[in-house]
């Protein structure tokens, strides 16, 4: 949800299904947040629109999320999730990656369902990482899995690069993959 040149919200979102019902669940979801725009410096306030919006759509499927509002104006972070992995970050300063916890019930299954939202500040070269579990679940070759660890690694190693090559490196993925 683009804001204005220094404020965005940003939507991870994962869904139980496959094929037509899952198509038509992220179909749903994108419009329920396209409609969380007016209030999208409120993490709780977006999932908890996103909860109402989704509940009794579907019944044996749910969704998981996490939304992050980064005001690079005042160099912070909002950030909520609804049964989702936490968020990954890295300061440049050299701290090891910290896993940042503020979770909710999962979207589309509990009417009800209240969430919470932590203020992060951030520094310049800061890096967080929005994800699914799929990126843990990823194979190498040799089929192990990218996996946590793997990961937060691949974060504090590559700091000190573009945002655009930190994305696109994927010779380095598969290096720090196979050492294990």
């Amino acid at each position: 949800l683009w804001v204005d040149e220094t404020h965005v919200g940003i939507l991870v979102a994962d869904l139980t299904g496959h094929g037509v019902p899952a198509a038509l669940i992220a179909s749903m979801l994108k419009v329920a947040f396209a409609g969380q725009a007016e209030h999208a410096d409120d993490p709780a306030r977006v999932l908890t629109g996103l909860n109402v919006g989704l509940c009794g759509k579907f019944e044996e499927h749910f969704v998981t999320a996490a939304y992050l509002f980064v005001d690079l104006e005042n160099n912070r972070l909002s950030y909520s999730a609804a049964g989702h992995p936490p968020l990954m970050l890295v300061s440049r300063g050299g701290e090891k990656t910290r896993e940042i916890v503020q979770n909710g019930l999962m979207l589309g299954m509990f009417p009800e369902a209240e969430y919470a939202a932590v203020e992060i500040g951030i520094g310049p070269g800061d890096r967080c990482l929005l994800y699914t579990d799929g990126v843990f679940e990823a194979k190498n070759a040799a089929q192990e899995e990218f996996g946590r660890l793997r990961c937060r690694e691949f974060l504090e190693t590559h700091q000190g690069i573009p945002a655009a090559q930190f994305a696109d490196d994927r010779s380095e993925e598969r290096r720090v993959g196979k050492e294990g």
